[in-house]
């Protein structure tokens, strides 16, 4: 029992310090106070392997740490619920879904997210003329915004097929080339389709729609208002890019998991 708290509390620490670096330092950077950061896997990670108390205590670590380490923006502890729920997620849903055989249901469901996210991403961008992103803030303390033309073909064509492409071909990548992927059987952990099927569904869940609540509330911005559609189209954005980089590091970290278990055995 000692000795397995004792590995739960080394792993909970590496999984922090996996975090961190991919949070903080591996990431995108978009002006000052936006990036797209790829730290949730590690608490993805944490959730799956040591369960949902260790994963929500990493959670709040990465995020309070990073913040000391590399702080973006202001301090707000609704991010850090994000991160600790993040840690709790993966594990509920791997509970209700980890074992049961619904690969053609998992498929349709996130086909069918990623369709509705597409179509609003180009409902927005057909439904206004221009775009303005935050890039951070000048001396008087107004915000130092982009302003983007959406009437070009990058916007109205390239941008669509791109977000179209790198969802629905990665999703049916993940499907169809299963075998290539698959983790060794009789293990407590998920399947690789279910494994993407619990990433997408975290990441719509908090990245996106608790992305966007906690920002509504901070800001005190009505839910109907233009700003908060473009808080939506901004967290989809970074989720296009975000899910299958999140996705290959949960399913690369399990297998490099249980390769390690069994050396160590």
């Amino acid at each position: 029992m000692q000795q397995k708290i004792i590995r739960q509390i080394t792993l909970s620490a590496m999984f922090i310090a996996m975090g961190l670096i991919f949070d903080r330092l591996l990431m995108i950077p978009l002006g000052e106070v936006n990036r797209i950061a790829f730290g949730s896997s590690a608490v993805v990670l944490a959730s799956l392997i040591v369960g949902p108390i260790y994963g929500i205590i990493v959670g709040a670590f990465v995020d309070i740490f990073g913040f000391m380490l590399n702080s973006v923006g202001t301090y707000t502890p609704f991010v850090t619920f994000g991160y600790m729920a993040m840690g709790l997620f993966p594990w509920f849903l791997h509970k209700a879904f980890g074992k049961a055989s619904f690969t053609n249901l998992f498929q349709s469901v996130s086909l069918g997210f990623i369709a509705l996210l597409v179509a609003y991403s180009v409902w927005f961008i057909y439904s206004r003329t221009d775009y303005g992103f935050t890039i951070g803030f000048n001396e008087d303390g107004s915000p130092n915004r982009l302003i983007l033309d959406l009437t070009t073909p990058l916007f109205r064509v390239i941008f669509p097929l791109v977000a179209f492409s790198i969802l629905v071909g990665f999703s049916l990548w993940m499907f169809r080339f299963q075998t290539r992927l698959r983790l060794p059987e009789n293990t407590r952990f998920p399947s690789v389709q279910t494994i993407t099927f619990i990433v997408l569904v975290s990441e719509v869940l908090i990245g996106i729609i608790w992305g966007v609540q906690w920002r509504v509330w901070y800001f005190q911005i009505p839910q109907t208002s233009a700003t908060t559609a473009i808080f939506y189209f901004n967290q989809i954005a970074f989720f296009i890019v975000r899910f299958p980089v999140i996705s290959m590091m949960v399913i690369y970290g399990i297998k490099t998991y249980l390769r390690t278990t069994n050396i160590v055995k």
